[in-house]
């Protein structure tokens, strides 16, 4: 059911932090939103696997969880079905901070916390 997981790391210069893990690590930026003017989220990737690297600013989209500090680090996991891991989760009595959505960007999530309140977005790819 899951697959894919990376990390995301908020950070203060989103721009600055990816030319920083391109430049010194040879990660390549193979996604990034929006697409023009200044860098929100950009995935790196490296080898199989990757990272995000996001504002440390919460994201002007819809249900983002706001009243809670963001931090500095939240985990990206893909699925097949948003909707279906969601159910899943809350049966097993994970928290969830926010229903599954459709995002602009194509891809559908919800919000989950781990134990000590560490973001946790379960996503999926939505048809176009």
């Amino acid at each position: 059911m899951f697959r894919e997981p990376f990390p995301i790391l908020h950070v203060q210069d989103p721009e600055c932090s990816a030319r920083f893990y391109c430049d010194n690590f040879g990660f390549e930026q193979t996604f990034r939103w929006p697409e023009e003017g200044a860098l929100e989220f950009a995935f790196l990737r490296l080898g199989e696997t990757g990272i995000g690297i996001a504002s440390a600013a919460a994201p002007d989209v819809p249900d983002w969880p706001r009243d809670r500090p963001i931090g500095s680090f939240q985990l990206c996991i893909y699925t097949d079905d948003t909707d279906a891991a969601a159910e899943r989760l809350v049966a097993q009595g994970v928290t969830q901070l926010t229903a599954p959505r459709v995002m602009e960007w194509g891809e559908k999530l919800a919000f989950f916390e781990d134990p000590d309140g560490n973001f946790i977005h379960v996503t999926a790819v939505t048809e176009a």
